[in-house]
């Protein structure tokens, strides 16, 4: 509920598609697809952390981790915390739509 504000966040570059976690349920589901710590750690109760999914053709890719503080991205892991080949594609899409995360911060 605290994060709601950002649940309406999602950008594509055509070909990855990242979006808001919005639930425990979306967490729960995201650590045990990605086989990480997202969940587990109880990522979603961190209120200055906003935790999203990049997935292509509704496949998880990674797990990206922004800090609210700094505006800055802490950490993006695919499966078992690895990078993936879409790794720094990833990280620069976020980085490009990262105004739009805080616009809704500030709102």
């Amino acid at each position: 509920q605290t994060k709601s504000k950002f649940f309406d966040i999602d950008f594509t570059d055509g070909t990855i598609h990242i979006q808001v976690l919005k639930s425990v349920q979306e967490f729960y589901e995201e650590g045990q697809a990605m086989h990480h710590c997202v969940f587990s750690n109880e990522y979603y109760t961190k209120p200055d952390s906003l935790i999203l999914s990049a997935r292509i053709n509704n496949q998880r890719i990674e797990t990206i981790e922004i800090s609210l503080k700094t505006m800055e991205i802490i950490q993006s892991r695919g499966a078992c915390n690895k990078d993936t080949e879409f790794h720094h594609t990833i990280i620069k899409l976020v980085r490009k739509n990262m105004k739009a995360i805080r616009k809704r911060l500030v709102a």
